[in-house]
């Protein structure tokens, strides 16, 4: 194998492995409610995800399950905290959400002890456990 190809596979390993770094997600602001962005973080997942748009104990906008527990939840590009007297997010292609109003949409579970791009979340949240991926396509 001569030394440009292996060169030039070192560099294509290489920028794979930055590509995949280069995905996250950002918490939006310091004060209540936070929100949890994508920045390409989110994959293919399919599962389906429901809920009731809530906000967790340390304030960060989440969805709450059936069993009642708030997950923190990474919300698609765009997504927005609307201002007004209720809290509510503007999802891209959704609209205005609310507090108490149900969500729908396709997404996954993603354990912020085993996932470094989520290492904010579990600090700005105060989280240790698993947070909601949703997407609404």
């Amino acid at each position: 194998m001569s030394r440009r190809f292996v060169g030039v596979i070192v560099i294509l390993a290489a920028a794979t492995v930055l590509t995949g770094c280069a995905a996250g997600v950002t918490v939006t602001g310091s004060g209540s409610p936070a929100l949890i962005i994508d920045d390409g973080f989110l994959t293919g997942d399919q599962a389906l995800i429901q809920g009731t748009l809530a906000v967790t104990e340390s304030g960060c906008v989440g969805i709450a399950g059936v069993g009642g527990e708030t997950y923190p939840a990474v919300w698609p590009r765009g997504t927005a905290l609307l201002s007004g007297p209720d809290t509510a997010i503007h999802v891209p292609g959704v609209g205005a959400v609310r507090i108490g109003d149900e969500v729908e949409g396709a997404g996954g579970y993603y354990d912020v002890g085993t996932t470094p791009a989520l290492d904010n979340v579990a600090e700005r949240c105060d989280w240790q456990g698993e947070v909601i991926g949703i997407r609404f396509e």
